[in-house]
């Protein structure tokens, strides 16, 4: 989450002035436009997962009174040969919170022009259809739009022409600094723990995926910051911000899909001895997804020539099976009112009203962040996943009566209209 300061906050959270959106222009140091981009309307997206090549995207539409911002040669003002924007987003009654460096990467102007009469004494011209001491000058009124995407476009554009293997004594997190250091600095959040790294590793072609290769071994991923900074940061956090029905939430709605829900894995191989067929199955044998239930049958089938006796197919198939389960997840969609210092990757809770006639908090991770507005900043929606276990084993203090199998942690929860309260702990089912 962006650094946002608690005057900030409280103004977010009450009735304020309109927020407003300010974007300058910069190459090489310096500011290529002397004033403000001036935003006629705006949206922008952020994005955060495991190959995500770029997180921040934002397309502005900016006025050109004069046409000098429509782009002709590549170092031109907006052009795109390395101008680069600062958003600043200024909260009404509060500050401003840096909220992005983009790389233009699209500059697409509009341009009209008008012939108008403007004086001009002593001019005469036999035969004009202007009157007397009057010409017909050019007047061209234009408007841009910009596309722009975070820094982390750079390093995936910028390949390894050969391959590279870490310096001595290095780790994951200054081999991450160092395939990066041309382009931005690293913040390494609260969390992350460093851990070295052999020399033997080698880094080839893609910079970005070893970037993201890298994370992945100490359980984290990166996406950028308001100042152009990189941040490191741990996959599984504390929910930063709570949202709910008086608590900044304005819509939730949630869908689900039958696609991929598969309740056999099928591992296939052939014997390294006998060249004989070799197969491991693995079901799931109890609850809403049982193999042969009201669910029905779907099967994953894989094949591969690595797997050569019963064993080894019937082990993969286990880890496939597990994976899957782990994978599980509900996906809301929120609409909340602007929420500025939000990035995709933040875990935030969600409390959502039930037919039990409670509030359930249900923890998740936001995937994708979109925004958009004219001149003044509008709302915000996210798109967030909540593992399926959280989502049971939260939706089970609505019916904590019912007894089920196995052992489930204490959880908290609200009672409408939010007063907090406790449950004693009950038992779950696991898939």
């Amino acid at each position: 989450m962006r650094p946002i300061d608690e005057d900030t906050l409280r103004a977010l959270a009450g009735s304020r002035p309109a927020d407003s959106f300010i974007v300058w222009a910069w190459r090489d140091g310096s500011l290529v436009v002397p004033e403000p981009l001036q935003v006629l309307n705006w949206s922008a997206s952020d994005d955060a997962g495991d190959s995500v090549t770029v997180g921040q995207k934002v397309s502005l539409t900016v006025a050109d009174p004069d046409g000098s911002l429509g782009a002709w040669r590549f170092d031109d003002p907006l052009g795109v040969g390395g101008t680069w924007l600062q958003l600043i987003y200024k909260v009404g009654g509060g500050r401003a919170l840096n909220f992005a460096r983009l790389r233009v990467t699209s500059n697409e102007p509009t341009e009209m022009v008008e012939w108008r009469e403007i004086p001009e004494y002593g001019l005469e011209e036999p035969d004009s259809l202007t009157a007397p001491h009057m010409r017909m000058v050019p007047v061209t009124t234009a408007v841009v739009k910009l596309e722009a995407v975070d820094l982390t476009f750079d390093v995936d554009r910028d390949k390894l022409e050969d391959p590279e293997s870490p310096e001595s004594d290095a780790t994951v997190l200054s081999e991450f600094r160092r395939l990066v250091s041309d382009y931005f600095p690293v913040v390494v959040d609260a969390g992350v723990e460093d851990v070295d790294i052999s020399r033997l590793t080698i880094f080839e072609g893609e910079r970005l995926q070893a970037c993201q290769d890298l994370a992945d071994r100490v359980s984290a991923r990166y996406r950028m910051g308001g100042d152009g900074e990189c941040h490191v940061y741990p996959r599984a956090v504390t929910p930063v911000q709570r949202f709910g029905p008086n608590e900044a939430l304005v819509s939730v709605s949630r869908k689900q899909t039958l696609n991929g829900l598969y309740n056999r894995w099928i591992v296939e191989g052939k014997d390294s001895t006998t060249d004989e067929p070799v197969r491991g199955v693995v079901s799931i044998e109890t609850g809403p997804l049982r193999y042969g239930g009201p669910h029905g049958r779907h099967q994953f089938k894989y094949t591969s020539e690595m797997i050569t006796n019963g064993t080894q197919a019937r082990a993969y198939a286990f880890q496939l099976r597990d994976k899957f389960l782990s994978s599980l997840a509900i996906e809301l969609t929120l609409e909340t009112a602007p929420w500025p210092q939000g990035q995709a990757g933040d875990r935030i809770e969600v409390a959502c009203p039930v037919a039990a006639g409670y509030l359930v908090n249900f923890p998740g991770d936001v995937t994708s962040i979109s925004r958009s507005g004219a001149t003044v900043p509008g709302g915000t929606t996210l798109t967030v996943q909540c593992s399926y276990a959280d989502v049971v084993a939260a939706l089970g203090r609505t019916d904590w009566a019912q007894h089920l199998t196995g052992n489930m942690p204490e959880l908290t929860w609200d009672r409408m209209p939010g007063t907090w309260g406790s449950l004693p702990a009950i038992e779950w089912d696991e898939l």
